[in-house]
């Protein structure tokens, strides 16, 4: 039996852990206050509503190094790399996060949502074949599912999954699933903002 390499970084990745999350002995963590962490966190939300997408990454990228085990970051580097239109890193990033915790909701959305926006445009292209349709819808449908068994109520993840099932020409089930989304966006009283198509 093969022994676990100590040397692999602890996210999962399968590199070796200097070249990868970067972790950093623990002498390192007492250097890096909370407050520090802190304020790079607002440090990237600032950088994010100026839509500075990639300079908000380059900090969330150091972030993640510092906390690999961290979900949040690893959404929230997922979510910025798609802002700035850099859909394949963000779903890394997003994977790397479902890798350490394959429970956190707002990962699995992301998760769902990125790869049914990413089969689109593949889609749209012609760049996929009938297989990997299936695969990417398949996939997506299991993270928005996922998504709904810790947050039923998350009416964007019940339209998206309408929409998945729409592509896979499953209409009962996308029907079944844009009423729920529409009754919860009436009973939020927001507007969806959704393509009713």
């Amino acid at each position: 039996m093969a022994k676990k390499n100590k040397h692999l970084c602890s996210c999962g990745s399968g590199k070796h852990r200097k070249i990868c999350c970067r972790e950093t002995p623990s002498s390192t963590w007492l250097a890096v206050s909370r407050h520090t962490k802190l304020e790079a966190r607002r440090t990237v939300e600032a950088l994010a509503k100026a839509g500075k997408h990639l300079e908000a990454c380059e900090i969330l990228e150091k972030l993640a190094a510092l906390s690999p085990r961290n979900p949040l970051i690893w959404n929230d580097l997922g979510v910025q790399y798609e802002a700035s239109g850099q859909i394949d890193r963000a779903i890394v990033a997003l994977k790397r996060g479902h890798h350490v915790d394959s429970t956190y909701p707002p990962t699995l959305y992301n998760l769902g949502k990125f790869t049914l926006d990413r089969l689109i445009s593949l889609h749209k292209t012609a760049m996929v074949t009938k297989v990997q349709v299936q695969e990417m819808l398949a996939e997506a449908i299991r993270y928005l599912n996922a998504n709904l068994d810790r947050d039923p109520n998350n009416a964007d993840s019940h339209y998206y999954l309408a929409l998945a099932h729409s592509l896979n020409q499953d209409e009962p089930t996308a029907q079944a699933h844009m009423a729920v989304a529409l009754r919860l966006r009436q009973a939020l009283g927001a507007s969806s903002g959704w393509r009713l198509e």
